[in-house]
């Protein structure tokens, strides 16, 4: 496995050429994740207007976040068991998901009570969900060993989608913030003209995103018809009554459960890997799903006095610079091993934690200062999601079970630290930048344990390996003596 990778890497940009449809499949899959980030990311710096909209204050704001986390959850934990399903038909499931995405961004404005608003980003995350699972196995399927660089340059679709969000909501948003309280809103006539004016105004970029959602799910269903025809005329080249095919086909699915067959035959690596993967995604997932959904709000702190235009190019600087660092990532891992460029960005988000930590606690917190912070942390940690997937399917025999589960971990964590998130913003800002370091520093003790089982592990296997062919070669060795001896006695 080491050998092929190494060689394949070798060749560089060569590799992925040399697959013209995988590449034209990752090139449309890249434009589905910036239309994903649109949509998604609208969210962050119309928060405060849907909190007016619905007469809630951060904290139960929040909750619409954490909704949309738990449809994330459910789709993958039924994502998990129906993996038949994810194998065959990713681009259906893709389809699907940005079909419903269409209508649930469409009518997002319009809404006025929580607990609808609440329903209707929990079917979000279910499109969100089934996009994530979908797409994610069918980056691994097609390009295995050698997913690193082309998933991140899809997930580099996200950060760009969210820049564009960006500059579509900014025109529409008001020219003042809106203050909230710890219960309700304050409510007189010209509160409610201008929440009438901007629920009105943010309106244009939603259904502006949510036309684009249905133009992306057409696309998916044309690519998933062209996969049906192409997959129907191979298959009359196959003899499916073939006994030895189908017994390889029955032996592979009672597989697909077992730790042991995602451990590469050790039922205990693969457990262990497992489930420090998942604990390890619980913490990176919970940082990647908060800090960008309420660094605006974050901005908006009365002890920073920033304006909404000056809010949202922070998160223009967070979201360009996230892009970029999956950028730089995709082309270094062209070259270079997944595992050194994770090792390098964990000790480069360490220092970052660090650095948030000190001027929040230590040294006071300006804007100009915070901003060049938000713009480090996009760059950091923004590659550490996909480059996790490129690492572990290195590691392990990742299928659409193990790989819901995994992204099970990571919507509990978005859940858990987006609620914390909404409570901190009502209560005490400074206390946000420490749900970043408290996630940072978990998710590099356990990267760090699964790095050290892993070690061990293809250590061993590999020592097994050259033990076993020592062994093979002193009896042919052996054999060759005697052969020897006795040609010789009878010469």
């Amino acid at each position: 496995m080491k050998s092929k990778t190494t060689q394949n890497r070798s060749k560089g940009f060569q590799l992925y050429l040399s697959k013209p449809f995988e590449t034209l499949k990752t090139f449309y899959l890249i434009l589905t994740w910036i239309v994903l980030g649109i949509q998604l990311e609208l969210v962050g710096p119309t928060l405060n207007i849907l909190a007016q909209n619905t007469s809630v204050s951060y904290e139960k704001i929040s909750r619409i976040l954490m909704s949309r986390s738990a449809g994330y959850l459910l789709i993958n934990i039924l994502g998990a068991f129906a993996q038949n399903l994810v194998k065959k038909y990713p681009e259906l499931i893709l389809s699907l998901a940005f079909f419903l995405a269409s209508f649930i961004v469409f009518f997002t404005p319009r809404i006025d009570d929580l607990l609808l608003l609440s329903m209707g980003f929990f079917f979000q995350g279910i499109s969100q969900g089934s996009t994530d699972l979908g797409g994610t196995n069918l980056m691994l399927t097609m390009w295995k060993d050698d997913v690193s660089a082309p998933l991140n340059l899809v997930h580099l679709g996200f950060g760009i989608g969210a820049v564009v969000g960006n500059f579509l909501i900014k025109p529409h948003l008001p020219s003042e913030n809106y203050s909230t309280t710890n219960s309700t809103l304050l409510v007189d006539e010209n509160f409610l003209l201008e929440r009438q004016l901007a629920n009105r105004s943010i309106r244009y970029p939603y259904a502006i995103s949510s036309a684009i959602c249905f133009f992306i799910a057409l696309g998916h269903l044309i690519i998933f018809i062209y996969e049906i025809v192409r997959q129907n005329r191979s298959e009359l080249d196959v003899d499916e009554r073939d006994s030895s095919s189908i017994s390889r086909r029955i032996d592979e699915k009672t597989k697909f459960y077992s730790p042991r067959s995602c451990g590469y035959g050790s039922f205990h690596y693969g457990l262990l890997m497992s489930t420090f993967w998942i604990i390890y995604m619980f913490f990176l997932s919970g940082n990647d799903q908060t800090f960008g959904k309420f660094f605006f709000s974050y901005l908006k702190s009365p002890q920073f006095s920033i304006s909404n235009a000056g809010a949202t190019w922070g998160m223009i600087l967070f979201w360009s610079s996230y892009s970029l660092g999956r950028l730089i990532c995709a082309l270094i891992t062209s070259f270079y091993s997944v595992h050194y460029v994770l090792n390098g960005l964990w000790i480069c988000g360490l220092i970052l934690a660090l650095t948030w930590g000190l001027f929040v606690w230590v040294i006071q917190l300006k804007s100009q200062t915070l901003f060049i912070l938000g713009s480090l942390t996009g760059l950091v940690f923004s590659p550490t999601f996909p480059l996790s997937f490129a690492y572990l399917n290195q590691r392990l025999n990742v299928n659409p079970f193990l790989l819901g589960f995994i992204l099970c971990g990571g919507s509990l964590g978005a859940i858990l630290f987006q609620s914390l998130g909404g409570i901190i913003l009502d209560q005490n800002p400074d206390y946000f930048p420490t749900l970043l370091i408290i996630c940072v520093i978990l998710s590099i003790i356990f990267y760090l344990f699964a790095s050290i089982l892993s070690r061990n592990f293809f250590k061993k296997r590999d020592e097994e390996a050259k033990n076993l062919s020592s062994q093979n070669r002193s009896e042919e060795e052996k054999q060759m003596e005697e052969y020897l001896s006795t040609t010789n006695s009878n010469d």
